[in-house]
């Protein structure tokens, strides 16, 4: 159940009250993250973190910072339900009647209650008790202060989270300057790639590999961005784990040397390695020289060459939506803004990888060698940068900022229209689905008129071709199309506020 009404004082009174539970108990250790750009403190109450926070944060775990910019206190928490009502009269069945309402046609003896803050997130909650699955999040960003309640910290249980405080360390890292981000870093001679590509795209293959290899090495996943004084573009790890399929492990397994072998994460599909023996190839606030957009072809063997505006696009998308997908921060159009800032002056270069992964290895050695050579210049990405993979279509205005999805039924449709299929032709088509959604067809002319309105495509050439429609796409949608539009109304507000200079972005 969300809260949406709670005041300033009150939301302020839940956090001081979890500081007062936590007065209770014994301090067990305090360890600092050197993320190179920022310091985050770990205040624990439990020992049973220790381990986890070991094996996941070697290289930049320290127990000593002259300063830190955040603190993360982490505890076992037993009953995640009770600490919920302890919070405030509000979060309790007994005095609350929407609660006690919620548990009744429920028929469940738990509730989830999510507390938010618009000033924090307008979607993310800045606490989030899941007594269902046993955690409680605080985010209190006035006072840099995080919590982090855990009811079963089982290894194999934990780790199915994932990445250790991912989602803590993306509100940490959110400034003007910096950014988590989910991509990759590798380099050569002080000269960081960075890879822009979705997963499945091999790039975690070539990242750990060539890191396997010798390479300077940032991460395969999940990383930072932030720049300098100067505006340089730079890079730090955060993680020491690397997770790789069955298949992969078997293909890297030679070169694994002493890695340590953390999890099957609880599914077995991945298995998640400790890499500290290859600390010797990390690098903090590494520079970042190239952008890189890989992808897999058929080819006997690798090439690289520079991007087309087009595919500048493509990586651009790949790289923010797949970030902000992660964190679930696709409604905040100044971070979309900022990353496209941070990312938009590289030089691009499309790397088709073949199935030899030793050779994609030794080939983007030699060019990073001789990259001088190789030297292109910059080039803008188009207004309108559109990525299809998947069968999902994602769509960035690299001028507003905003960026658009598509469900799998859509997409198609979409495709037929970039194809140069007449709007009119799919209209006939369409008329076959009918029985299954009587409206489709006046909700596709909505679909082609919206894409009019915000210029992500409006009919010119067409190629008289037939339309190709996916029937299982259709159905597994339920025959409906989604065009979703994030941060649209966060644009319009910050336009509005930044009434000097309309065509710019102002950052909160």
């Amino acid at each position: 159940m969300q809260f949406k009404d709670l005041t300033k004082a009150e939301i302020r009174e839940c956090f001081n009250n979890v500081d007062k539970y936590l007065s209770a108990m014994e301090k067990k250790w305090v360890k600092y993250i050197d993320l190179g750009c920022k310091v985050v403190r770990l205040v624990s109450y439990s020992d049973k973190f220790l381990p986890h926070v070991e094996k996941q944060l070697t290289y930049v775990l320290r127990d000593n910072a002259e300063k830190f910019d955040a603190t993360l206190i982490l505890w076992n928490e037993k009953d995640v339900f009770a600490l919920g009502k302890t919070l405030s009269p509000k979060f309790n069945a007994k005095t609350n009647m929407r609660l006690r309402i919620e548990l009744l046609c429920s028929k469940r003896t738990t509730y989830d209650l999510q507390i938010m803050d618009s000033d924090f997130s307008k979607i993310k909650p800045v606490i989030d008790i899941q007594s269902q699955r046993g955690f409680f999040i605080g985010n209190d960003y006035e006072k840099n202060t995080y919590y982090y309640g855990v009811n079963n910290l089982e290894p194999e249980e934990f780790i199915k989270e994932g990445h250790l405080f991912v989602q803590f360390l993306n509100n940490i890292l959110k400034t003007p300057t910096s950014n988590l981000a989910h991509g990759a870093v590798i380099g050569l001679n002080g000269d960081g790639i960075l890879f822009c590509a979705r997963g499945q795209r091999g790039k975690s293959t070539l990242s750990v590999l060539s890191m396997m290899k010798g390479f300077e090495y940032v991460s395969d996943d999940y990383l930072i961005l932030h720049q300098d004084n100067n505006g340089q573009l730079l890079s730090s790890p955060i993680y020491s784990i690397i997770t790789l399929s069955p298949e992969m492990y078997n293909r890297l397994y030679d070169y694994m040397a002493d890695s340590r072998f953390v999890s099957n994460n609880a599914r077995k599909d991945k298995y998640v390695f400790n890499i500290a023996n290859f600390h010797n190839t990390f690098k903090m606030n590494y520079p970042i020289k190239i952008a890189i957009f890989p992808e897999i072809v058929t080819d006997a063997k690798p090439s690289i060459r520079a991007c087309t505006a087009e595919e500048k696009g493509r990586a651009m998308v790949q790289l923010i939506q797949s970030t902000l997908m992660q964190t679930a921060d696709l409604s905040e159009n100044w971070t979309v803004k900022k990353m496209m800032d941070m990312i938009k002056d590289l030089p691009y270069y499309k790397l088709n990888l073949c199935h030899n992964i030793d050779a994609n290895t030794e080939y983007l050695r030699d060019f990073m060698n001789n990259l001088d050579s190789h030297a292109i210049p910059v080039i803008d990405a188009e207004k309108i940068a559109v990525d299809i993979t998947f069968d999902l279509a994602n769509i960035l205005n690299t001028e507003t900022g905003i960026i658009y999805s598509m469900n799998k039924f859509a997409t198609n449709l979409y495709e037929n229209l970039l194809g140069g299929v007449s709007a009119n032709a799919i209209k006939e088509e369409l008329k076959n689905y009918e029985n299954y959604n009587e409206n489709i067809l006046s909700e596709f002319q909505l679909f082609i008129d919206a894409l009019a309105a915000k210029g992500i495509f409006r009919e010119g050439n067409l190629s008289g071709k037939n339309p190709v429609i996916n029937t299982d796409f259709a159905q597994e949608n339920e025959y409906k199309l989604s065009l979703i539009e994030h941060a649209e109304e966060e644009y319009l507000q910050l336009i509005k506020e930044n009434k000097e200079n309309k065509n710019e972005l102002c950052i909160k």
